[in-house]
């Protein structure tokens, strides 16, 4: 089993900034909280309008993954459990925010390799990632209790489609390989 890090190709596509700005509070609300009820679509912009560069199906945003219409077909059926998808406010195509709800307790801490903070309980930064198999099993797209508010992980059945679709703009980074 194969864990990926949802990262986007911020080098090769334009990114997403909201056009208006948002505040901290806003940011680390998505940790797994349904955001759906209350959603008024965030206007979003180019980041890098002047660069020109392609889009892509998984522009860079820093609240939460961002997909296009391609993305959302093909990675959605797979998905469906453990995000909500919310429609963004973009003029030149349809955008759509993912919000990953399903956050687990999935890491292995004696075969992870992290940093703590002064009081020794909670985690500043993880150097070597280690999972659970059984928690994370035909779990699809989630994030770890102890970083809710960062990066999203993805399975390799999820990775194994933006491959197959040639999806643009995703940079998966693996971050765990059960057989190693």
């Amino acid at each position: 089993m194969k864990i990926w890090q949802l990262v986007f190709d911020v080098d090769n596509y334009d990114n997403l900034l909201p056009a208006e700005g948002c505040s901290v509070e806003e940011l680390q609300s998505y940790d797994g909280r349904a955001h759906i009820e209350e959603w008024e679509p965030i206007g979003v912009e180019r980041m890098y309008p002047e660069k020109r560069l392609e889009l892509g199906d998984a522009p860079g945003f820093s609240y939460f993954p961002v997909f296009s219409n391609k993305a959302l077909d093909v990675l959605l059926p797979l998905i469906r459990d453990h995000v909500e998808v919310l429609p963004l406010d973009f003029a030149e195509t349809p955008l759509f925010g993912i919000n990953v709800t399903t956050v687990l307790d999935a890491i292995d801490y004696e075969k992870s390799r992290y940093r703590t903070f002064r009081d020794g309980k909670r985690i500043m930064a993880f150097q070597k990632y280690a999972f659970r198999t059984n928690v994370i099993e035909g779990v699809h797209i989630f994030k770890i209790s102890d970083e809710k508010v960062r990066r999203a992980f993805v399975s390799e059945q999820f990775k194994n489609l933006v491959d197959d679709y040639s999806l643009k703009g995703f940079n998966l980074r693996l971050v765990w390989n059960s057989d190693e």
